[in-house]
């Protein structure tokens, strides 16, 4: 696609080194390898060795039986280089977004407006994407307007005025109880039937019914009642076109299980049809393209490391995947001053997944497990015994952490570096276990599948290097609490894990990898593949709840943490909404990644 059809001018792209500036907290200078003082890596030394997977073994029979998977090739090339991203541009953004925040924070703070009318706008600005501008205001209204619930909802008969109340007080970690719904039951103790003409109520509703705590049946009930009589709202002539069209969206999938950039621009272009303030809708369309141009900045970085350290020419096998690995971690971090948090993060992701598609789709056993023993040793220097395939993985893995270690450690903030350096460890014992059933054709029972499963994943791992540069949050108390195994980061890694095995059964299966939920679940308690899936939907959507539940009690470590592990559901959903989007990205997941990264809105 040409630059001047995706609304980009064709200019002389100046190096994001030499004199692009990023306005971040944290002072970030992206490390580019060779900028790295001191910096000598393993393929240097090795004059960037032309090494192929050949290498890996000498025995054509070990060859023709690997199991490799068909995964599309890399849609994107080095497109990305090729956007403009003027500093004059990116100014000018800065200064109408700063221009315009007293404004939007004023209407916030308005002595002249009611609680609940400060928290419908809250709701507007969650919606919008804009949210995190006002943190700490936002905080200071929800902690006052907490304090005297009784009077919030006291005669308060409004569907959608109650419901958005009650998503906005959960979204911010307050415990509201889900009985504000009873007053729209009727004798019958069902919904009654006049909210069906109340749209935007009942879409509202919906989506409030999505922030469920184990127990809550009524908001069990509230989901199956909207579903039912939204799907049928979407399609009446009576519905304007703009409205069908959020619902449809909503009905497809709920705000709080979509990456929050992809949800207010779906949301921007709906409030623009809608009777909407001309100040938040400019500040809205604002912040999606200074966004934008934060997230093209970065990738530009990132595809010139990736370009640098060359894997998928040295092993071919692997999933390249670079603008679909960072798109799920922007689902992490939608916050421009995170710009660290989504290098570090999309850099160990990428050798990660190179490591993952080693152990799954290329190494025999005996491979795999040399792979495992080298990495639990985390030793450079004695991993030349190795085939060249696998010293390359392992370099990839340790030099990647190594210069993360020498960012961060200036900062105070080379813990959280170890303790991810643990869990890619812990994580390759997992790998090495499966490749062993797998292997060896054994299909293990469900539940000594789900505890492995849960290890191999990745997601514990995945956090721990997601909190990496979080600065704002207090290293020792987070690192503490992870190590807690909290509940709610098994049930994170639990919906990754049977979110994965269900999209990915069918390619699996078909390659001869018969370690899957799936299938364990199916011998397990030998039922047919259909009401094994049906089954693990139940355990995931019971997961979501205690997800729901730890973010609403826990008080040991501070929200924007528990926050980024939402945050990792919602990349799930990317990846995994209709089969294996990461493995074959085309469709949802190509054309969002063309709307975000390559689109930005009118003005």
């Amino acid at each position: 696609m040409e630059a001047a059809r995706m609304g980009f001018r064709a200019k002389t792209l100046p190096h994001l080194g030499n004199g692009t500036r990023l306005p971040l907290k944290t002072k970030l200078s992206l490390f580019p390898m060779h900028l790295l003082q001191n910096h000598t890596t393993l393929s240097r030394r090795s004059t960037k060795l032309n090494l192929c997977v050949k290498g890996c073994s000498k025995t054509s029979g070990v060859e023709s039986s690997r199991p490799l998977p068909h995964s599309a090739p890399d849609l994107w090339g080095d497109h990305i280089l090729s956007v403009p991203t003027e500093n004059s541009e990116f100014d000018t953004l800065e200064t109408e977004i700063e221009s315009i925040k007293p404004k939007v924070r004023n209407m916030l703070m308005s002595s002249h407006k009611t609680d609940k009318e400060r928290i419908c706008l809250i709701h507007l600005l969650i919606c919008l994407g804009t949210f995190h501008y006002f943190e700490k205001e936002i905080e200071e209204i929800l902690e006052q307007a907490f304090r005297k619930l009784d009077m919030l909802f006291t005669d308060e008969d409004d569907l959608e005025t109650t419901a958005i109340m009650f998503e906005v007080f959960r979204l911010y970690g307050h415990k509201i109880s889900c009985d504000v719904f009873d007053r729209f039951k009727g004798v019958d103790a069902k919904f009654k039937e006049h909210l069906v003409s109340d749209v935007r109520g009942m879409l509202q509703l919906y989506e409030a019914a999505h922030l469920a705590t184990p127990f809550e049946t009524i908001l069990d009930e509230a989901l199956s009642f909207t579903r039912y009589h939204l799907e049928s709202l979407a399609g009446q002539q009576a519905t304007a076109p703009h409205i069908s069209r959020h619902i449809l969206n909503a009905l497809y999938k709920p705000r709080f299980l979509k990456m929050e950039i992809i949800a207010a621009r779906e949301y921007i272009h709906f409030y623009q049809k809608e009777g909407h303030d001309e100040t938040l809708l400019k500040f809205a369309k604002l912040n999606f393209n200074f966004c934008q141009l934060h997230y093209v900045r970065e990738l530009k970085t990132l595809t010139k490391w990736w370009k640098d350290i060359d894997l998928p020419y040295k092993l071919p096998y692997i999933r390249d995947r670079l603008l679909e690995t960072f798109i799920g971690v922007m689902a992490v971090y939608l916050e421009p001053h995170y710009s660290l948090g989504r290098i570090i993060a999309t850099k160990v992701s990428q050798v990660i997944v190179v490591m993952d598609d080693t152990c799954d789709a290329y190494g025999t056993f005996s491979e795999v497990r040399s792979l495992i023993d080298s990495l639990e040793r985390w030793d450079p220097g004695a991993i030349d015994k190795l085939p060249s395939c696998l010293r390359i993985v392992i370099q990839s893995i340790v030099e990647t952490m190594e210069d993360i270690e020498r960012e961060m450690k200036p900062r105070g903030r080379s813990s959280s570096v170890q303790d991810t350096v643990e869990e890619i460890k812990i994580m390759g014992r997992a790998y090495a276990e499966i490749s062993k059933w797998a292997r060896a054709g054994h299909v293990p029972t469900f539940d000594d599948y789900i505890e492995l499963g849960l290890d191999s994943s990745g997601i514990r791992c995945f956090a721990m290097y997601s909190f990496i540069s979080m600065e704002d949050c207090e290293e020792n108390q987070t690192n503490a609490w992870f190590k807690s195994k909290p509940k709610m980061l098994r049930a994170l890694s639990v919906i990754f894990r049977l979110t994965n095995d269900i999209a990915g059964f069918e390619e699996e299966m078909r390659r001869g990898e018969v370690v899957n939920g799936v299938n364990c679940y199916v011998k397990q308690h030998n039922v047919t593949k259909e009401l094994a899936v049906r089954e693990i939907k139940k355990m995931i959507r019971d997961n979501y709840k205690i997800m729901m539940e730890e973010f609403l009690t826990i008080k040991s470590v501070p929200r924007p943490i528990l926050v980024r592990c939402f945050n990792i559901v919602r990349l799930v959903n990317l990846y995994y909404e209709e089969g294996d989007n990461f493995t074959n990205p085309n469709g949802k997941l190509k054309d969002l990644i063309t709307s975000l990264f390559f689109h930005p809105l009118p003005l």
